[in-house]
């Protein structure tokens, strides 16, 4: 056993250990290599074990695509030209504006990886397969644990580990045909030509729908029309092409404001910014440095009936698809290989040639659909105390830490500490990213996370004396 994944009580445990190697925390992970005052020892533990891309980032299909132009998405705020630089190396026809394939984005984070650790002091990152599934406070150190039964002490622990996954609906059978994880199981394995359901009509059906059709038209997946459906129905809204200027923000309030108080300043602004030529696009974008600060001037009940009764019609306009997906999207649409549906789960069950799913449909009638196949495309976790996560489970039931009054993230500080049950933050265990959804509502892209990265590296190493291994 090396020394990094000594038990705990060894004489040198490992100063930081980075749960998840995702977009999170390999830009953690990346600012941290990138300042070396003092020694430190970095651990990154992936339970895939591929470090860099993440489920977002790791696909394969080059008709995903990133839903931000390359011009913003550099991991380095301070180096805004960094992503599309690098980018314009590989492709030289790269053109403004551009939406590259995803697949291309996880390359550049794992030679971001690469590069800061062929840098940074010899042995200074050390790479970790496995899945942490609990952590445990001693009095001089953390102890991690890993489902293989391997324990890891470290000083401090960062929780990256992503959005966190809901559990699949309940009304769904468990049969093969019922697909609960897309990422892991192929719609080409589905065993008969039929319809496919998707549930859930946000990015992640998007994504399925894409890959489907072409599996579907080179033959190597089961043809057959295509029907997503959710609450409400809606696929997320298309950019624009081309590289656009957001518009600017508008003041905000001086104190606390009703969601129809936020609602009415900005339909007048939006409506002030389409008289200066913007597009609706354009406000939305500008919206992004302000979020945080609009959502913590709502107080919870307000917050609450946001989640409630707003929230999707801000991710379909907030989280766009690229022009060329909107453009296939639609053709699908109007050739009626896909179908879209305002429609609820009642329940369904397994049959001898197919899976029956009852629906309630937004008119108030109830329908039986047969289908070869059902996809889970939910996306995050609705409800974080009911994520099947075992390490969020496992902090919560401890009292590492505690949900936010949404329950859609952890509490943390201002920094990424994370708040435990008795109120306190030691500054042992932080997280970052998807995990502070429910008190920043704007933290799971590119632009908030490699923020919120740098942050947290800059905290990390002004506390990093007594780490020094």
């Amino acid at each position: 056993m090396s020394a990094a994944l000594a038990p705990v009580g060894a004489d040198a445990p490992a100063a930081v250990a980075i749960v998840g190697a995702g977009l999170a925390g390999t830009l953690t992970a990346v600012h941290l290599l990138r300042r070396q005052p003092v020694p430190l020892r970095v651990l990154l533990i992936e339970r895939s074990g591929r470090f860099g891309p993440g489920i977002a980032y790791g696909t394969h299909d080059e008709r995903h695509l990133l839903n931000v132009p390359a011009e913003r998405m550099s991991a380095f705020e301070d180096e805004p030209d960094h992503f599309r630089a690098w980018a314009s190396r590989r492709l030289p026809a790269l053109e403004p504006g551009a939406f590259l394939p995803r697949r291309l984005y996880g390359a550049y984070l794992r030679e971001l990886l690469e590069e800061a650790e062929a840098q940074a002091s010899p042995g200074m990152l050390e790479r970790v397969v496995g899945e942490v599934v609990d952590v445990r406070r001693r009095e001089k150190a953390l102890e991690l644990q890993l489902a293989d039964g391997r324990r890891i002490a470290c000083s401090r622990c960062v929780v990256a580990t992503g959005s966190p996954s809901g559990p699949a609906p309940t009304e769904l059978p468990e049969d093969p045909r019922v697909v609960r994880d897309p990422w892991a199981t192929p719609l080409g394995a589905a065993p008969a030509d039929g319809s496919t359901l998707l549930v859930g009509t946000g990015l992640t059906a998007v994504d399925l729908v894409l890959s489907h059709t072409a599996a579907v038209a080179g033959g190597t997946a089961p043809a057959g029309p295509l029907l997503a459906l959710s609450r409400r129905g809606r696929l997320p809204h298309a950019h624009l092409p081309g590289l656009r200027t957001p518009a600017p923000a508008p003041p905000l309030p001086g104190g606390a404001a009703t969601l129809a108080e936020l609602e009415r300043l900005l339909l007048a602004h939006a409506a002030q910014m389409r008289g200066q030529g913007y597009d609706w696009r354009d406000v939305v974008d500008g919206l992004r440095p302000v979020t945080p600060a609009l959502w913590r001037l709502l107080p919870i009940g307000e917050r609450r009936r946001f989640v409630r009764e707003r929230a999707r019609g801000w991710e379909v306009r907030r989280h766009r698809m690229a022009p060329p997906v909107a453009a296939r999207l639609a053709h699908l649409r109007a050739t009626r290989r896909l179908r879209t549906a305002a429609a609820r789960l009642l329940g369904a069950r397994a049959v001898r040639d197919a899976v029956e799913v009852d629906v309630a449909a937004a008119d108030g009638g109830v329908r039986t659909l047969r289908c070869a196949r059902v996809v889970v495309c939910t996306g995050a976790c609705a409800d974080l105390t009911c994520t099947p996560d075992r390490l969020v489970r496992a902090l919560l039931r401890e009292g590492l830490a505690t949900a936010d009054s949404l329950r859609l993230g952890l509490r943390a500080t201002a920094g990424g500490a994370l708040v435990d049950a008795r109120g306190d933050a030691d500054g042992r265990l932080l997280t970052l990213g998807p995990l502070r959804r429910g008190e920043l509502w704007e933290t799971t892209a590119a632009g908030e996370i490699r923020v919120q990265a740098q942050q947290l590296a800059d905290e990390l190493m002004a506390a990093a004396a007594p780490l020094v291994c």
